[in-house]
């Protein structure tokens, strides 16, 4: 489910302002046949594969907040889900820092953290968005935080799917996230799995509003030094793949549909059939 900044500028849809996210690829706007908010991740006016839907009219999305969301195939009511106006520099921390009072702890000859893990750690600061919200990087390293599809991930480049932080869910801010960040760490068969860290804290330390980090794609490679990769839970959208599949059949059952139907004109045709009877042998209709 997407999260995060949509902005409105000049751009209206269904007699209402519609929103594209910020750094992201989604947009909010209001389906007026239908006469609710709805989310898409294509163009405003796409209804298929939303996820999200605000069974409401009114103009400003903040007036009512009766949010549900689509889990697997059934629409979802949750009081959680919520809209507000509001900028990301307003809430969210620009400086943060990455500790565990674990970072330190030895069992035996087994290192809680291992020193590639210990180099996630740190002082953090936002450079753009991507997704909704903030990016950041550890300050001088090839070190970075950026919220994924539907997880925080803590990696040593942007866009990566692997890394050494991890939270399966989230927050716009990660400093507001206070449970369930995990690291990585291998198993007893020498797989690389993510394990609970309940000591992991991210803090704030600046807050500055009148700094404006520029937005980032998911394309951005910054270089970075090799580190462990491992697989973060897997959260695999199939809503474009989806989309190009059904697009493909539809034109073909389409096209087969043109041929029957011009095949039959032709057989009427030449049987010296015209005008309505013409139509009725075309369409089988007696």
């Amino acid at each position: 489910m997407e999260q995060g900044l949509h902005t409105g500028n000049t751009s209206y849809y269904g007699a209402r302002p519609a929103y594209r996210q910020q750094g992201g690829h989604f947009f909010l706007f209001y389906l007026e046949d239908e006469q609710h908010w709805i989310d898409s991740r294509y163009f405003y006016g796409a209804s298929l594969f939303s996820k999200l839907v605000n069974e409401m009219d009114g103009y400003c999305l903040d007036d009512h907040n009766n949010w549900s969301f689509y889990n697997g195939s059934v629409l979802t009511y949750s009081e959680m889900l919520t809209s507000t106006s509001s900028k990301i520099e307003d809430f969210c921390c620009q400086e943060l820092k990455i500790s565990s009072a674990n970072s330190e702890v030895k069992t035996g000859n087994h290192s809680f953290y291992n020193l590639k893990l210990k180099d996630s750690l740190g002082d953090y600061k936002a450079i753009g968005m991507n997704n909704g919200p903030y990016i950041y990087q550890k300050k001088n390293h090839d070190m970075f935080l950026e919220y994924r599809d539907r997880y925080w991930l803590a990696s040593s480049g942007v866009g990566r799917t692997s890394g050494h932080i991890h939270h399966p869910r989230g927050s716009v801010c990660p400093e507001h996230i206070e449970k369930e960040w995990q690291i990585s760490d291998k198993n007893e068969d020498g797989q690389w799995v993510w394990k609970e860290d309940p000591e992991l804290k991210i803090t704030c330390v600046k807050q500055m509003n009148d700094m404006k980090p520029k937005l980032m794609s998911d394309t951005t490679s910054p270089v970075a030094q090799p580190y462990t990769q491992i697989d973060p839970v897997e959260q695999a959208t199939t809503s474009s793949a989806g989309a190009v599949v059904f697009g493909c059949i539809s034109m073909l059952l389409l096209s087969m549909m043109i041929a029957f139907f011009a095949r039959r004109f032709y057989r009427a045709w030449g049987r010296g059939s015209h005008g309505k009877q013409l139509l009725f042998e075309t369409m089988d209709i007696e």
